[in-house]
């Protein structure tokens, strides 16, 4: 697998570094704009375990995790043959202080190539779910879930 591919994401969301952060680690609300179920232990070698569909399910162990500012883990999907296998990957997202906001920038790199747009396409759907949930709103019934 040549894993070089690599994206790139920002988005601006009207909340203070301190909930996006908890809406990025916290199971419960981890779940109000992505997955169905989720299971996460945000710190060096803690599970990144999140159920979107009961079909995909993404996976992989935090790396580094600085409260409020960055998190790091690996990622990728449970099962046999899928296109990028549990762990083999790596999201770095780091949150900067945007007043009254937060910036948030997502770098999903080790990608393989033909797996970057899918993923693109997942992760401008989800963050776009996740200024709605941080900012205190309800993105409503996940689309991709249907």
């Amino acid at each position: 697998m040549n894993a070089t591919g690599q994206l790139e994401h920002e988005v601006y969301i009207e909340a203070p570094q301190p909930t996006v952060f908890a809406f990025l680690t916290d199971p419960e609300k981890m779940v109000k704009w992505m997955g169905i179920t989720s299971e996460l232990d945000p710190r060096e070698g803690g599970i990144y375990r999140v159920n979107i569909d009961n079909r995909h399910i993404a996976r992989g162990t935090y790396q580094e995790v600085r409260p409020n500012d960055l998190i790091v883990f690996s990622f990728g999907w449970e099962g046999e043959g899928g296109p990028v296998p549990a762990g083999a990957s790596r999201v770095t997202i780091t949150l900067d202080e945007a007043p009254p906001g937060t910036k948030v920038t997502l770098v999903h790199d080790g990608l393989p190539e033909p797996a970057v747009e899918p993923h693109r396409e997942g992760w401008t759907h989800y963050c776009a779910r996740l200024c709605v949930a941080a900012a205190g709103g309800d993105p409503g019934p996940d689309p991709k879930r249907m």
